[in-house]
């Protein structure tokens, strides 16, 4: 179902308002018009009869005949557009102004009967064609006057509702740059509808609450990750140097080593959950700290220390960096966004499996596409991908882990103005594109 926007409705209102306020305007004019005319008429047909039905009296006195005081009365005061019949006591029309076959149709007459003073009675008929025409003739004028004010009020309704609804809009854009720069800032201005006011305020208050509730949660990591360094590496040096000693019992010597892959573990996982909060972009104000880097040094480098780590794959890694591929940014963060991804690929990927790496330049980006032929991502798991620590159950049964590496990943580009998509790849595994602004001196 299609979205309208709270302009087009309230435009879309306005022009519902406007053509009912027509048709009401319009029908009520024309109703009290033709119930005036009609009174009018009559009353005019009324006072016409009787004045007739008198001065036929008043004849008749003096002719002492009906037919001849009817006809006196009428050469001296014939209405124009009215037929007058007279009729004798007994019902016998005596005289009538006009022929019968001149007169309209029955349902176009309006008749008035009077009686004489002396017997008889006078029958005024007049034809409703004149009402109608007037009628007819308001309704169009009422026609000709109502689709130009409706297009008038069409056209407006638009400007007026776009400039009634302006404080919301300034207001929406406020709170999309503070998601973006991630600073609460005061949303609304003095002036404001009182709706308007109320409705900034209590945002206000919602993204202050939501502030204290972020930055404890980011004061809780970071003072817990630091906390935890100093123990843990403890426990790693106690480790290796209980390892190092001649006189250990090789059955003991199996469980520390056990141990201390699980310190280390614990140690990358405390390191992860700090520079997750160093990549968090809106308040670390570290686009202050961005350098020209190069990704093509970069990743060559990075790669070259994981094959240290698994020469066993050094022919299935393959880089093709060009060699000025510059961007701003944090070199450490970039790094470890890099080591995530190429990490990633490698641990996923058998050896024998190619894993290909290339970087390069593209308009106003700088891109760095990692494909390899292993078992790949799922359609509905390529954006779940980058949830922390999410990892899909085959994962979790193969591989040791956290599920923090792409979220960082992820990250770090956002803080960089960047991003990273997962995808399908020729190769029939994942294809991961990371695109990050291409570097530009400051003015």
């Amino acid at each position: 179902m299609r979205q309208h926007s709270l302009v087009f409705r309230m435009a879309l209102l306005q022009q519902a308002l406007a053509a009912a306020l027509i048709v009401v305007f319009s029908g009520s004019a024309i109703w009290l018009t033709g119930r005036t005319l009609e009174r009018q008429e009559l009353n005019n047909l009324t006072n016409t009869a009787e004045r007739i039905a008198g001065g036929i009296g008043r004849e008749w006195r003096e002719e002492q005949d009906l037919a001849r005081g009817a006809q006196a009365a009428l050469e001296e005061d014939h209405p124009e557009g009215i037929t007058l019949d007279v009729f004798d006591a007994r019902g016998g029309r005596v005289y009538s102004s006009g022929p019968r076959q001149g007169l309209p149709p029955r349902e176009e007459r309006r008749q008035v009967r009077t009686p004489i003073a002396d017997g008889g009675w006078v029958i005024a008929t007049s034809s409703t064609r004149r009402q109608r025409s007037a009628m007819e003739a308001l309704g169009m004028a009422l026609l000709l006057t109502g689709i130009p004010l409706f297009v008038i009020v069409t056209a407006a309704s638009r400007t007026v509702a776009r400039r009634a609804l302006r404080p919301l809009s300034r207001m929406a854009a406020e709170a999309e740059l503070a998601s973006e720069s991630g600073i609460v800032t005061t949303l609304g201005r003095p002036g404001d509808p009182a709706e308007i006011e109320n409705l900034s305020e209590s945002f206000r208050r919602l993204l202050a609450r939501l502030e204290r509730v972020a930055e404890a949660e980011r004061h809780f990591t970071n003072d817990a990750a630091h906390e935890l360094r100093t123990p843990l590496t403890v426990v790693s040096g106690e480790l290796e140097y209980a390892l190092a000693s001649p006189d250990l019992a090789e059955r003991h010597r199996s469980g520390l080593r056990s141990a201390e892959q699980r310190v280390r573990a614990l140690s990358d996982l405390v390191e992860a959950l700090l520079l997750l909060r160093r990549a968090d972009p809106p308040h670390t104000g570290m686009q202050d700290e961005f350098v020209p880097v190069n990704l093509g040094d970069l990743v060559r480098e990075t790669g070259r220390e994981l094959l240290n780590a698994t020469p066993e794959r050094a022919k299935d890694l393959q880089i093709e960096a060009e060699d000025e591929i510059l961007v701003a940014g944090h070199g450490v963060l970039l790094g470890s966004a890099i080591r995530n991804l190429l990490s990633n690929a490698l641990k996923f990927t058998r050896p024998g499996e190619r894993v290909e790496v290339e970087v390069f330049a593209e308009d106003s980006a700088c891109c760095v596409v990692v494909e390899d032929a292993g078992r790949g991502i799922a359609p509905d798991q390529r954006e779940r991908v980058f949830d922390p620590f999410y990892r899909d159950p085959e994962a979790r049964a193969s591989h040791d882990g956290f599920g923090l590496g792409l979220h960082i990943l992820r990250q770090v580009a956002r803080a960089h103005g960047g991003e990273v998509v997962a995808l399908e790849s020729v190769l029939g595994g994942a294809r991961f594109e990371l695109r990050l602004p291409a570097w530009a001196p400051r003015a």
